[in-house]
C-alpha cells in the first residue's frame, strides 16, 4: 500500500511530467507584505470560522496558534540549529540563505514591505505569494479568480501545485 508521502511524490511527479506548475511565492515579483497584512479579524484573523464563503476567515489564527510552520524561523536559534550551522562552515543559521530559505519567507529585501518580518517564519505569503498586487482585489467578487492569480496569488488549491511548493521544503 502507498503512504501518503508516496502518493503526493507521484502527483507532483506526474505534474512535472505533464505540465508545468505555477512559480514558486519566493521567486515571483510581487512584494510581500508580510502577516499583519492578513490578521485583520474581517479577513483571515476572526477567531472563529465563518460559514458565508468558501474561506473560513480564520486562517491566520490557526497558524499563528497550531501550524508548527510560524516558529519556522525560530528553530533557527536553537542549539540543535546552530551545531549544524557550525558543521556546514555557516555563521548563523539564522542569517544564512540555505536555512532561511525554507524556515522563513525568505524574499529580497526590496520585495519586502514595511511590516515583513522575517521572523514571522513560513508565513501567509510564503505559501500565496507577495500580496502586493492581489491583496485588495482577492477580496472583491467582481474580480475573476484568474486576475488574482495573474497578479502574484499562488494557487494552493491544486494538488500538483501544492505539492510543488511543499516538495520545496520538505
Amino acid at each position: 500500500m502507498i503512504n501518503q508521502r508516496g502518493f503526493i511524490l507521484g502527483i507532483l511527479l506526474c505534474s512535472v511530467h505533464f505540465g508545468a506548475t505555477a512559480e514558486l511565492p519566493q521567486y515571483s515579483e510581487e512584494k510581500h507584505l508580510g502577516v499583519a497584512s492578513c490578521a485583520s479579524g474581517v479577513c483571515h484573523g476572526s477567531v472563529r470560522p465563518r460559514t458565508s464563503t468558501g474561506i473560513l476567515q480564520n486562517e491566520y489564527v490557526i497558524w499563528s496558534r497550531l501550524d508548527r510552520h510560524k516558529n519556522a524561523y525560530n528553530i533557527l536559534l536553537s542549539a540543535e540549529s546552530k551545531k549544524i550551522a557550525h558543521n556546514m562552515g555557516l555563521k548563523n543559521a539564522h542569517e544564512a540563505q540555505v536555512c532561511l530559505d525554507c524556515h522563513a519567507d525568505n524574499v529580497p529585501a526590496d520585495k519586502r514591505g514595511s511590516k515583513f518580518q522575517i521572523e514571522d517564519g513560513v508565513s501567509c505569503e510564503a505559501c500565496h505569494g507577495g500580496a502586493e498586487n492581489y491583496l485588495t482585489s482577492h477580496t472583491d467578487k467582481d474580480v475573476p479568480r484568474h486576475d488574482n492569480l495573474a497578479n502574484g496569488l499562488y494557487a494552493t488549491d491544486k494538488i500538483s501545485d501544492r505539492a510543488t511548493l511543499c516538495f520545496s521544503c520538505h
